[in-house]
Parts: structure tokens; C-alpha cells; sequence
């Protein structure tokens, strides 16, 4: 076990070598940001906490649709309180949320739309967390509806630590319960009131026993689902023709002997699935097909989508297939993409202990450097990015799309009474280098 898991790391580095020399090839895209607004806020903990909610929304990146008239339902992982009139007492799990682009306004009935131990019987990767996420439509034969991507997690007790949590890392000393987390898929057929959990759609190279039991966690952010071609190019949402459509799917992952920061520190990945294969899947009722349908890419053959994206047990006993990095010269945390209209480019938000940082892509493998500082607030630390388009369309950006993220005075997270919930707005333009 231990020499083939070795070699699959010596796979993966050559893998991501050659990978390098050809992102040094690959044409990048000339876009940067002008200008970064100053936090507003979106929401208080106080106000959210009169809305029946005891902590979040948002634990992580969130999802929109729009209902007019400027208005958007939102979704995002949050606990609730007694005073929830839907859901009352409910923790780590999806819930819904209204308001429009600059603010919460309501609670959307504080319902529950799924939680902890909701997957598949038998399946264990939700057992103490599921929480979404961003949302996307879909559009087949007919058959019409929205997915969710949304994180899950399986808690243990760190046996050598006395409060029995974990820390998170980064010198933060912030701590949490220890977690082996992966990507599960929900999905709705009545526009989006309601959701079910379809399966778990993507877990990390390492498996979870590796984790169980110690100190350490295993992030992979909450999922972000983008449509586009065999080739990475943009295709509108339902396309025109689904047979060359394809799901790309982002996430972090951590695998040792993986180059650079990646080495040490969770990196962004991202796994794809034929269109009509991810909806036929999410609508059959057989987990299995979720499990199955996602391939990590991996860079190290013609065909680099051939890894696992799950081990396909339910009890995540085995082992998934290896991912690379899409960049190795720093970690990137709760990654988040759209694309960006104005500019034909995809953009993707991530965290890092500097602040929020920007890459842009043409193809949604190869990135460039961030396209600008990093986002930072004095005296606090930004956690959880979101990318929402100004255009009508939350999955669509134009020329200032905005950044939401929560908010928490350094060293303070995760206690959530000093959290806040805010959004910047951006400027972008072509870079100094565009022709």
C-alpha cells in the first residue's frame, strides 16, 4: 500500500512537470483588476441571528438566483436557532436566504434544505456536515432543474489536543473540529424550493483514514461548477448543443509530493463529466453513478481525465484518483470561478494568508499570477470568497463583478458573534500587455 501510493506521488510530480512546460506555452489571458471597492456589508451576525440563523450563512462559498425586480435567492451552510420557524435547531446544513446584491433582507422561511446523514443510506461522507452552495441550472430532454455542489464532512476527536479539535492552520491558531471533508451533489426539480442529495461527486487523493483520528483536517472547499467545452471554452448554460458540453468542476485538494506550495498546503484542482452524464446521474437515484461520473485532471497522459474523482465506497474506505495542481507557487483555498463576459476570460477567487487573491484563465486549466493585490481589511481576516456576476446572471460577470466574503477580526474565526458578512466590488481592464 505504502510503495503504491508512493509511486502514484512520483506519478503525480511528473505529471505536473510537464504540465508547467506547457502552461508555459499556453497563451494567458491579459486581464487585470483596476480597482477593489471598499467592504460593505452584506450582512451583520446580528441580523442574521434575528433571521433565526445562529451562525452563517455563509460557511463557505454561497449560490444565487434570481427572482426579479433586483432580487435574488441565496444559499449557504448555516446552523439555526429555536427562534427558526422552519427548521428549528438545525446545524451544519443548507439553507436558503433573500436579498439583493448589496443586502440579506429575509430568511426565506429559515427551512432546512438538507443536512448531516441526508446522502444515500448506507454512504457516510455527509455524516456530520452538508452544507451548499453555489447553484447551477440544468436543461435535457425535457428534464429541468438546478445542482448544487455542496461539502461534506466526517468529524473525529483530535486525541492530542485537550479541547479534541483541530487547528487549522496557518499560524492562526484558530481551531475546529477535526474534519475529513469531500464534494457531494444535491439536486432540485421545483426550481429550486427544495433539494436532495444525489451523491458524493468528489473526494480528496488521500483517504480518509489517513486523517481519522489525528490532528489534521482535510479541506476541499464547497465546489464550483462551470460549463464550458472539451477545450475549456464557454458554453451558455443550458447549451445549445449538450453532446460537446461538459461540467468542470474546482475544488482543493492536498496531496505530499505534489510540487511547489502543494507539497504541504491544500491547491486547487478540478475534475470534468460529460453534460448529460452528470444529469442522467443526478437524477437516476443511484449514488454509485454520482461517484463514478466526475475524472480528476491529472496532466500525465493524452487523455489527462482519467483519475477517479471517488473512490466509490461508501464508507470511503479506499482511495481516490490523484489530482494536480492548476498552480504550484502558492496554496489556494475555497476556490470559486465564474466567467467573465466582459472580458472572455474565467475568473477564480481564492484564499490565501495575504487575503483574497485573483487569477484569470482562458481555458480553465492553465492560470496566470493573481491580476492584483491581494483583498485585505486591517485587523481582520477574510475567509470563504464568492464570486457573484453583476450582469443579471450570478454566474456571469461583466466588467465589475463582485466578491462576497466573511469577515472575522484576526485570530478570532470561527467565532461567528464577531463575523461579517461583506462584499468589494471590482473594476476590471485589459492588462498593460493586451495587443
Amino acid at each position: 500500500m505504502r510503495q503504491s501510493m508512493l509511486s502514484a506521488i512520483s506519478a503525480g510530480a511528473i505529471a505536473v512537470a510537464a504540465w508547467a512546460g506547457a502552461a508555459a506555452a499556453q497563451s494567458l489571458p491579459s486581464v487585470k483588476i483596476a480597482s477593489v471597492g471598499n467592504p460593505v456589508t452584506f450582512a451583520t451576525h446580528a441580523e442574521l441571528e434575528r433571521y433565526g440563523f445562529s451562525w452563517g450563512p455563509s460557511d463557505g462559498q454561497f449560490g444565487a438566483i434570481p427572482t426579479g425586480d433586483g432580487r435574488y435567492r441565496f444559499y449557504g451552510a448555516a446552523g439555526s436557532k429555536s427562534a427558526c420557524a422552519g427548521t428549528p435547531n438545525a446545524n451544519n446544513s443548507a439553507f436558503s436566504f433573500t436579498g439583493t446584491l448589496d443586502r440579506v433582507t429575509g430568511r426565506n422561511g429559515c427551512r432546512r434544505l438538507f443536512g448531516p446523514g441526508d446522502g444515500p443510506a448506507g454512504w457516510v461522507f455527509d455524516k456530520d456536515y452538508a452544507g451548499g452552495g453555489q447553484v447551477v441550472r440544468f436543461a435535457l430532454d425535457g428534464k429541468r432543474g438546478w445542482l448544487m455542489s455542496f461539502h461534506a464532512e466526517v468529524w473525529w476527536q483530535n486525541p492530542a489536543s485537550p479541547d479534541r479539535k483541530c487547528d487549522v492552520g496557518g499560524g492562526t491558531g484558530s481551531k475546529v473540529p477535526c474534519f475529513y471533508s469531500s464534494l457531494g451533489l444535491a439536486v432540485s426539480t421545483d426550481d429550486a424550493m427544495t433539494f436532495k442529495i444525489a451523491g458524493q461527486m468528489l473526494q480528496p487523493s488521500q483517504p480518509m483514514s489517513i486523517f481519522t483520528g489525528s490532528g489534521k483536517i482535510m479541506p476541499v472547499a464547497y465546489g464550483s461548477l462551470i460549463v464550458a467545452d472539451a477545450n475549456g471554452k464557454h458554453l451558455h448554460n443550458p447549451p445549445a448543443d449538450p453532446s460537446i458540453a461538459y461540467f468542470y468542476l474546482f475544488y482543493t485538494d492536498l496531496l505530499p509530493g505534489s510540487p511547489g506550495a502543494c507539497d504541504r498546503f491544500a491547491c486547487p484542482g478540478v475534475a470534468r463529466a460529460r453534460y448529460a452524464d452528470v444529469i442522467m446521474a443526478a437524477l437516476s437515484g443511484d449514488p454509485h453513478k454520482i461517484a463514478t461520473v466526475f475524472h480528476k485532471y491529472d496532466g500525465a497522459s493524452p487523455d489527462p481525465w482519467t483519475q477517479p474523482a471517488t473512490s466509490n465506497t461508501p464508507d470511503q474506505s479506499e482511495t481516490a484518483g490523484r489530482y494536480a495542481p492548476l498552480w504550484t507557487d502558492e496554496p489556494g483555498g475555497s476556490v470559486d470561478v465564474i466567467y467573465d463576459a466582459s472580458f472572455d476570460v474565467y475568473l477564480a477567487v481564492y484564499q490565501t494568508l495575504a487575503g483574497l487573491k485573483l487569477r484569470a484563465s482562458s481555458d480553465l486549466l492553465h492560470w496566470t499570477p493573481p491580476i492584483g493585490p491581494p483583498i485585505q481589511e486591517p485587523g481582520r481576516t477574510l475567509y470563504y470568497p464568492t464570486l457573484i456576476g453583476e450582469t443579471g446572471d450570478p454566474t456571469i460577470g461583466g466588467p465589475a463583478p463582485r466578491v462576497y466574503f466573511t469577515s472575522f477580526p484576526t485570530g478570532l474565526f470561527p467565532d461567528w458573534k464577531t463575523s461579517v458578512f461583506e462584499s468589494v466590488q471590482l473594476t476590471l481592464s485589459r492588462s498593460d500587455t493586451s495587443p
